[in-house]
């Protein structure tokens, strides 16, 4: 099937075989995250109290997605925002690691010789179908045929090198160093940034001879360990300190389970070999046991490794209130935790916007002066939040998302940039007319200061309604402002009649302050308007 007569076809049999290799698995696990993604994390939620179930939940996710990487960093989003316990967590990642190494059982069974057909069958269910969860199947199968044929050319390419006198010598002297080789096994994996990548290269080097069952193994337990440096580094940089404990408790484990098994290794290539099984086999079954053993010891003792991450990784003291807190972007990869982190942060938006406009109305009384500058501080606050929930939202991969995530990141748009003029509103135009009625020693009138407070507040509890429903993704509380939507504008004409009356009978006070009155009922008048457009988008009527 392949050309293996010069150096130059056997290099590109096995750069060739890496890329398909590499791209297989990506598409696995973006397809599998678009059609079982949404239904993964509420069943990882709902079953994070109850260890088995959350253990079999890990295992199932990661079976489907083949990307432990992702479901780390989806237990890391649903960790930091409190909806899964620290501990149950761990035990979803244990059951991620278990549920990593089935597709290395399937390599095992010398099955590439269906990966046409399996390819074939794939492309033609995903291109006979629309946007729907059975394309993203199509898409999977298409890309686990493509994992098939990656593996079939890094047969093949590495028959020749396998038959090489020089090739042989190098891996009978490495044989001798096992941690050497286990480094080498961690080096792959994190270049690979994907553990199934890496062993099934191995489980092919070892099928085809070029690899001896001890340098087998300690290439596999290397890779292990090496799979879940891609969510530590980052973690130890930045994010959140749920974050950093999950990723140290994963590599910890994992670490502490290659370190043993290296001490072991020749008795246990020993008790593998008597199992009469080939070489690939030998590899799957390692594999497979290695994470098995892992979770039987660290399952028990999820509570007291959560207790002892929290010791060695306090949550942070901070006074800085200012800036992005929750914007990770290695949950960029799995839309669902990205959305949800954006969401966290516009909340944090909606309390700034929600203070601004219950400290606006006091900036008219009398000892209300310094008012206006703490009110420009939270509008920059709220100005980066924008800009930097925009950044991490546009970055996000259309093609991983969705349609209704593609709809949500629309409307958080939409949302961010009224929230933002909401505190435009307020800072630059509200705060404005305080200034004009202090700088001018103005007065409004006792009615038509009642007025301005009562249409205030009114404004106030209408803005808060929108929020909740933006907090809640509730859309009948949305509707429900809809509703109230007229009323607020027959509010304002009245208000705005009794002001005229005022002025009519030539009440002093009135008079003066006219112009700043109607400015007010206006400036809030627009702030009504863009909760309306907070409503709309949360009814989904964008």
């Amino acid at each position: 099937m392949f050309d293996t007569t010069t150096p130059t076809a056997v290099l590109g049999l096995l750069v060739g075989g890496v890329l398909l290799l590499l791209y297989g698995v990506r598409l696995i696990t973006d397809s599998m995250q678009r059609a079982a993604g949404a239904r993964l994390r509420r069943a990882m939620m709902a079953l994070a109290r109850r260890p088995l179930a959350a253990f079999g939940v890990g295992v199932l996710a990661t079976a489907l997605t083949q990307s432990s990487s992702a479901i780390s960093s989806l237990l890391v989003g649903l960790a930091s925002a409190q909806l899964v316990p620290l501990s149950a967590a761990v035990v979803m990642v244990l059951g991620a690691n278990v549920g990593s190494t089935l597709v290395v059982q399937l390599l095992a069974f010398h099955i590439t010789d269906y990966a046409v057909i399996l390819a074939g069958g794939g492309a033609a269910i995903a291109m006979a179908t629309r946007r729907t969860a059975l394309r993203d199947v199509g898409q999977a199968l298409f890309g686990f045929g493509l994992v098939l044929l990656g593996l079939a050319a890094l047969q093949t390419g590495s028959t020749p090198i396998a038959a090489s006198h020089v090739t042989a010598e190098v891996l009978r002297s490495l044989s001798g160093a096992p941690v050497v080789l286990a480094l080498v096994g961690l080096i792959l994996a994190m270049a690979f940034a994907s553990s199934a990548a890496a062993i099934g290269l191995v489980l092919v080097l070892a099928a085809s001879g070029a690899l001896p069952p001890v340098a087998a193994l300690a290439l596999v337990l290397g890779a292990n360990v090496g799979s879940t440096m891609t969510a530590l580094l980052p973690a130890l940089g930045g994010g959140t300190a749920a974050g950093r404990r999950l990723a140290l408790i994963h590599t910890g484990t994992k670490l502490t389970g290659a370190v043993i098994a290296l001490v072991a290794l020749n008795p246990v290539a020993m008790l593998l070999s008597s199992m009469r099984l080939d070489a690939a086999a030998q590899v799957a079954v390692a594999h497979l046991s290695f994470n098995l053993a892992l979770a039987a010891i660290f399952v028990p003792l999820a509570a007291p490794l959560a207790r002892l991450a929290g010791a060695l990784i306090p949550d942070r003291t901070t006074s800085v209130a200012a800036g992005p807190r929750y914007l990770d972007s290695e949950a960029l990869a799995m839309p669902a935790v990205a959305l949800g982190q954006a969401t966290r942060e516009i909340l944090r938006m909606t309390d700034i916007v929600t203070e601004m406009l219950g400290l606006s109305i006091h900036a008219f009384e009398d000892g209300g002066a310094a008012i206006p500058a703490r009110i420009d501080t939270l509008d920059d606050q709220l100005d980066d939040l924008e800009a930097a929930i925009k950044r991490y939202l546009t970055q996000l991969d259309e093609d991983r998302m969705t349609e209704e995530q593609a709809h949500r990141e629309i409307a958080l748009l939409y949302t961010i940039t009224d929230l933002e003029e909401i505190g435009d509103i307020i800072d630059k135009q509200i705060m404005r007319l305080a200034r004009r009625k202090r700088r001018g020693q103005l007065a409004f009138s006792d009615e038509g200061w009642n007025d301005l407070i009562s249409y205030h507040s009114e404004v106030t509890a209408a803005l808060q309604q929108a929020l909740a429903a933006l907090a809640a993704q509730d859309p009948t509380i949305a509707a429900e402002f809809l509703v109230r939507k007229t009323r607020f504008a027959q509010m304002k004409r009245q208000f705005h009649l009794r002001h005229l009356h005022r002025l009519r009978s030539g009440l002093p006070p009135s008079v003066a302050s006219s112009a700043i009155h109607l400015d007010l009922l206006d400036a809030m008048s627009r702030v009504l308007s863009h909760a309306s457009n907070i409503a709309h988008a949360v009814h989904g009527d964008l």
